[in-house]
């Protein structure tokens, strides 16, 4: 339920709520003073295998996204890859969330499905360590989809960022406004389970 709870915070944060009305998880927390990134679609898309284009859609906030076209599957799901810059800092033990709009394509005629096999935060820098991972399947419609976890590294600001590895299987994916929330150590972990 809490996890529902921060995402329509989120749609309301995306959607420009108003200074005076401001969106919260719960009564306690301010969502918007828990982003440690600028929430938007603009994906810097990474690897030879991919074509990418922005596209404009007023179905998703922010009125539009990045669309992905992975021509080839790979066994390094990294080798196409969307990311985006995190300007916060993350301490290990700090609680987590990557909350991010997609959609996928049919291709070739087949079901409107997609898989993301990496949606980390992670080092922007080599060795590109995470400080948390998941995987995410993704739908044919326009979903906000949830990535929570316990940062298992520290990550200076500014020295990370948020990658999605897109080459695990032919296929198109559509990404929309990305968040990433840092609540701190004591947070508790299961209010952001799905």
């Amino acid at each position: 339920m809490k996890a529902v709870i921060v995402a329509a915070s989120l749609l309301a944060l995306a959607a420009g709520a108003g200074s005076s009305v401001l969106a919260r998880q719960d009564k306690d927390v301010d969502i918007l003073q828990k982003a440690i990134n600028k929430p938007s679609a603009n994906w810097q898309v990474q690897g030879a295998e991919q074509t990418s284009k922005p596209v404009k859609d007023k179905t998703v906030v922010g009125g539009g996204g990045v669309r992905v076209e992975v021509a080839a599957a790979s066994s390094q799901p990294w080798a196409v890859a969307a990311q985006q810059p995190i300007s916060g800092k993350i301490a290990r033990g700090d609680t987590l969330l990557l909350a991010f709009w997609a959609k996928a394509e049919s291709v070739d005629g087949g079901p409107a499905t997609a898989i993301i096999s990496g949606a980390r935060i992670q080092q922007s820098v080599a060795p590109y360590d995470a400080a948390m991972q998941g995987s995410v399947k993704i739908g044919g419609e326009w979903a906000m989809h949830t990535v929570p976890g316990k940062a298992a590294i520290d990550i200076p600001a500014g020295g990370g960022n948020v990658s999605l590895h897109l080459a695990s299987a032919r296929q198109t994916v559509v990404l929309g406004p990305v968040f990433v929330l840092d609540f701190g150590p004591d947070y508790d972990l299961s209010k952001l389970a799905n």
